[in-house]
């Protein structure tokens, strides 16, 4: 066998050695990912609303509208202001309304910033005492509630920090961490509710894809345990520093 044979065997044997290990390592990554059930984006939300009721004289709002904190939304005219009144109630204005008790007005505003959603309060409609008008979707926190199936040895891997991956409808990724995590089970299964918080899911406040209740899918780490735990990152953080992952 010549010099340059033993050359293209010795490099042969390199590659497929190679090849194999970084197979190995991809494997070794899959096993320790998990993929959502279900998930969608969620908010806290305020209701729009009070104990005046009556008949909306102003809508100055539409579903999706962006709003900030302390903009006017609706004026309803309320026989249960006025009513209130007569019977010797003083209602006092408040972060969420101010009353116009000479005309028996209620101006609804927002509590805070975010969009408006399950609109009800259009211009002539009649809201009962106590109905909301609208909701308004925060943007100072949005979060992923993702649910997972996981055997009890899976389940013992998820740790409160672990990086999540989340790809939105365009099949766009942003970054996230587990918050917390419920579980209840079901045929010995872990049926596990885990939140997940991610500050780029509050860069695009009127940005659809981010908005509550819009589908997208949690890929969740789980911690390692595996022989091959310190390779694997090795190679995964070299190949993160030069800019193939």
């Amino acid at each position: 066998m010549t010099w340059l044979n033993r050359l293209k065997l010795l490099t042969g044997i390199v590659l497929v050695i190679a090849v194999v290990a970084m197979l190995t390592i991809l494997f070794n990554q899959r096993q320790n990912q998990v993929n959502s059930l279900t998930a969608s984006i969620d908010a806290p939300t305020s209701p729009v609303g009070s104990g005046f009721g009556g008949t909306v004289l102003s809508q100055r709002v539409n579903e999706g509208d962006h709003v900030t904190k302390g903009q006017q939304l609706f004026t309803v005219y309320s026989v249960s202001l006025q009513q209130a009144v007569q019977q010797g109630a003083k209602p006092t204005n408040t972060d969420a309304f101010t009353v116009d008790t000479a005309n028996a007005r209620v101006t609804y505003k927002a509590v805070t910033d975010g969009y408006i959603a399950d609109l009800k309060g259009v211009t002539g409609a009649y809201i009962p005492d106590g109905q909301s008008l609208a909701e308004v979707v925060s943007d100072s926190s949005r979060y992923v509630k993702a649910i997972y199936r996981l055997n009890p040895a899976d389940y013992g891997r998820i740790e409160r920090g672990a990086p999540v991956t989340i790809i939105l409808p365009n099949m766009q990724t942003v970054t996230g961490q587990v918050e917390t995590v419920t579980v209840e089970t079901e045929n010995a299964e872990a049926i596990t509710t885990v939140t997940v918080t991610s500050d780029e899911l509050k860069a695009s406040p009127t940005d659809t894809l981010t908005r509550k209740g819009t589908p997208v899918t949690a890929e969740m780490r789980l911690r390692d345990d595996g022989w091959l735990a310190g390779p694997t990152q090795s190679v995964l953080s070299f190949l993160t520093k030069i800019g193939l992952r």
